[in-house]
């Protein structure tokens, strides 16, 4: 066994595909399954079903999985043991940051942070919580931004903000001349939703306390992880959206009398940081986190007293 054949399976796994992680290895696919059958062989053992499309791993190859990555993690630090000596804030910082959130936060602070640390290199990706949670226990993310709480294993998890939810009203809408409006005056029917199992999706579920559906009588069923996209519909169409407190800032001036606040007990998401561990990366991420933070409005970084909606999120 050495050290190429165990990156080599753990690329085969991110990919589930012989085929693609060959490419991504930049080696051919027959010396891969080649790499990897001598692997088995000397484990005695398969680690891999091949039957199955998509690849899946054997019972054993998930238990291989988990104590080979714990091998790759701490060759990965031996391997970067000189930057962790230095004090410089060098190197690639792979991030994964919510849809709902990302288009809002980055600009905020991103040219504070080329600016301070020019030798750090931030490689952001809009994905779901789902998606983060398991490219950070994989090790291709090194960390996350989601809307937290949420129930997971193996996950450090860092508070960093709280943001209300507000209403964008479309003026064609009868609640548009209201200055606030109650939830419960709101019909679903009038709302345009995210996709289902989005997290900020599930929260304006609670805090409606009813399922979204498509708007009666509409001849456009639209599907979207883009609040910008439903922001859009309902400047040129009519209806309801509901956006985060963030999104707010940039909305054009000619539109800002479309967002409405909610009465009562203002609901706010709570926005944290999440990391699967902690390595010769801490001070990249430590920098990222300090730069983000003094771009934020300070009334935003106290915890409020109101309940905090519960993304309904559940990953193993």
């Amino acid at each position: 066994m050495n050290l190429n054949q165990i990156e080599y399976f753990n690329e085969l796994v991110r990919w589930q595909n012989f085929s693609k992680a060959a490419q991504s290895l930049n080696i051919s696919q027959p010396a891969l399954s080649l790499q990897i059958q001598k692997l088995e062989e000397e484990l005695g053992f398969k680690l891999v079903n091949r039957l199955k499309k998509p690849m899946k791993l054997t019972p054993e190859g998930e238990i291989f999985l988990e104590r080979a990555r714990e091998i790759l993690h701490q060759v990965d630090e031996l391997r970067n043991i000189a930057l962790e000596m230095e004090d410089a804030v060098s190197g690639t910082l792979h991030i994964g940051i919510i849809p709902t959130l990302s288009p809002y936060f980055l600009p905020l602070f991103i040219n504070d942070l080329n600016r301070n640390f020019p030798d750090l290199q931030l490689e952001v990706e809009e994905l779901i919580t789902g998606q983060i949670i398991t490219g950070l226990k994989t090790g291709n993310l090194d960390a996350g931004i989601i809307s937290t709480p949420v129930e997971t294993n193996g996950i450090e998890i860092t508070p960093m903000f709280y943001e209300r939810f507000y209403l964008y009203v479309s003026d064609k809408h009868p609640l548009f001349e209201n200055k606030e409006i109650d939830t419960n005056s709101l019909d679903t029917e009038d709302i345009w939703y995210l996709k289902e199992g989005n997290c900020f999706q599930n929260q304006v579920n609670a805090i409606c306390r009813l399922a979204g559906k498509p708007t009666k009588g509409e001849n456009l069923v639209y599907s979207s992880n883009s609040i910008e996209s439903l922001r859009r519909i309902v400047e040129t169409r009519k209806g309801i959206t509901f956006i985060p407190e963030l999104a707010t800032l940039g909305v054009a001036s000619e539109y800002e009398d479309l967002i409405k606040p909610l009465s009562g007990e203002q609901p706010v998401r709570e926005i944290s940081l999440v990391q699967a561990r902690k390595g010769w990366k801490s001070r990249l991420v430590e920098a990222f986190l300090q730069t983000s933070m003094a771009a934020i409005p300070e009334r935003m970084k106290t915890k409020p007293k109101q309940n905090i909606v519960d993304t309904e999120l559940r990953i193993s």
